[in-house]
């Protein structure tokens, strides 16, 4: 036990056991054995072990350099095979239904290198003994589903309340035990090997992000080419033209998959997809939303492109040691003439690229809020529906109180479908196309939520007769034991609704 625990702390311990136990009851029992005749077929689909291939040969080759610059040694393997299994899949995961284009990968690094990642690994240093760590995992597990399920229904609104309060006093338990151990022993987090394991999950990130990016290019790729309703014969011609269309832009890609009515919908031979091709090319370039900050972003790129050129000049004019040895800073410095005269140009380069680069910093700022002030400007109305929403949200909708829900809810929602109507036809073109996205996903769920509703025109309505209709439907309706399937529906679509709206004021920094 005393070796298992020289290189598993208690926590990873009780974790690595409850899994165990969490296999041989799913291999032991009729449901767990149908769970795992559902699962096992999808995740070692042909499609998925060629991405396992390719990953895991990346994977090897980033473990292998960090390994021959001396930074990754067997004192990592448990760290490396964790990040793998609790950082790696959900990123997996989060790929396939999120990546649409770079915003989705700076958020992923923003996350990754965000100040409460080193408060985390702080936290998660020290642990309790293991009996403690054995009670703990399974007890929050049962909070966790018990939360889950508090939080569906007003009447269930204190025991959620009460376990947010047992969180808040476990929480603020750990904080006080780690600076209790970091006070009494410093040395055993201020250490080389301590760094190391901070900083080896950023590596790995960062070194993995190309299969990342990969995975979402392959997977957005698929979703464009099963819809594609052409010959057999014509098929390869299609992908050949798309792919030479798109090449490996990801924002492109995504563009050209929302927009295929525009394309391989109204192409029947490969001369027309061409056609399409080049009207839709002319399309993305005239997208003022699209095309605003390219400028100022190439402008950045080209600055910190120029900073790395100069720095690994300098470096590399001073240094008589081979590249090895540059990469992990084991260098020594020289004085030679002719490196001298290259240290004094490439510093006068990096010194002007900082200043042009802080500059242009500035000039994208700026031209980020000319362009948002135009867009609220152009949106005002609709943006002053989503913030009013917003503010009319409630936690569980009033679906049993229906002059409530109609004040708070059901009177707005036609505005803002009218209002996203009207923004999508007019305003096409000054949005993004996540903008645009996000906007015909709220024009979605609002139609959606209308439809089960029932009612076309809600201006005909007062807040009285909407209650007598609503409960016309509630009594119509089919009803089982406990659920009602009217009120039922209208809560699932409120719910979609309001996440919706939530994202909104996200995506367009309306202010609270």
């Amino acid at each position: 036990m005393d070796a298992i625990q020289s290189i598993f702390n208690n926590r990873e311990i009780a974790l690595v056991v409850w899994v165990i136990i969490a296999i041989i009851i799913g291999l032991f029992t009729k449901v767990g054995r149908g769970f795992l005749k559902s699962v096992l077929p999808i995740v070692f689909s042909r499609k998925f072990v060629v991405f396992y291939i390719v990953f895991l040969s990346f994977f090897s080759l980033t473990v292998l350099y960090l390994y021959h610059t001396s930074f990754w040694d067997l004192s990592l393997l448990k760290n490396t095979v964790f990040w793998v299994i609790f950082v790696f899949i959900p990123i997996f995961v989060k790929t396939i239904e999120d990546a649409k284009d770079g915003r989705f990968f700076a958020k992923l690094i923003k996350e990754n290198l965000a100040f409460i990642v080193i408060i985390e690994f702080i936290l998660n240093f020290w642990t309790f003994n293991l009996a403690v760590e054995m009670l703990t995992i399974p007890i929050a597990l049962f909070l966790g589903g018990v939360y889950a399920v508090a939080s569906r229904e007003e009447k269930t609104v204190i025991v959620k309340k009460f376990i947010d309060g047992l969180f808040v006093a476990f929480g603020i338990v750990i904080i006080i035990f780690t600076l209790y151990n970091l006070i009494r022993s410093p040395g055993e987090i201020l250490n080389i090997k301590t760094l190391k394991e901070f900083l080896l999950p950023i590596l790995l990130l960062f070194m993995n992000l190309p299969v990342v990016y990969g995975l979402a290019l392959y997977n957005t790729y698929e979703q464009i080419f099963v819809r594609l309703k052409v010959e057999p014969k014509e098929q390869k011609k299609f992908k050949r033209l798309l792919f030479r269309f798109a090449g490996i832009n990801l924002m492109k890609v995504t563009s050209l998959k929302n927009n295929l009515m525009r394309t391989t919908n109204l192409s029947k031979t490969a001369e027309e997809l061409k056609q399409n091709l080049r009207e839709f090319e002319r399309y993305l370039n005239t997208r003022i939303g699209d095309n605003y900050m390219k400028r100022p972003q190439f402008y950045i790129l080209s600055c910190i492109i120029m900073i790395i050129i100069c720095l690994s000049g300098i470096i590399a004019s001073n240094s008589t040691v081979g590249l090895k040895d540059l990469v992990t800073f084991n260098f020594i410095l020289d004085i030679a003439k002719i490196k001298q005269i290259v240290t004094y140009v490439l510093s006068t380069a990096l010194a002007i690229s900082i200043c042009f680069l802080i500059y242009l910093i500035g000039f994208r700022k700026r031209k980020y809020e000319e362009i948002s002030q135009i867009k609220k400007f152009a949106l005002q109305d609709l943006l002053l529906l989503i913030k009013y929403q917003n503010r009319m949200l409630q936690d569980f909708p009033p679906v049993e109180d229906p002059q409530k829900l109609f004040a708070q809810y059901i009177s707005i929602i036609y505005d803002i479908k009218r209002e996203c109507d009207k923004a999508i036809v007019t305003y096409e073109n000054l949005l993004t196309y996540w903008e645009l996205e996000t906007l015909k996903r709220l024009q979605t769920y609002t139609a959606l939520l209308i439809s089960t509703i029932g009612i076309d025109d809600i201006e005909s309505y007062s807040a009285e007769e909407f209650g007598i209709f609503f409960n016309d439907k509630k009594t119509t309706s089919i009803q089982n034991e406990k659920i009602n399937i009217y009120t039922s529906d209208v809560e699932r679509d409120l719910k979609k609704y309001s996440e919706q709206i939530k994202l909104c004021m996200e995506i367009f920094k309306v202010n609270v």
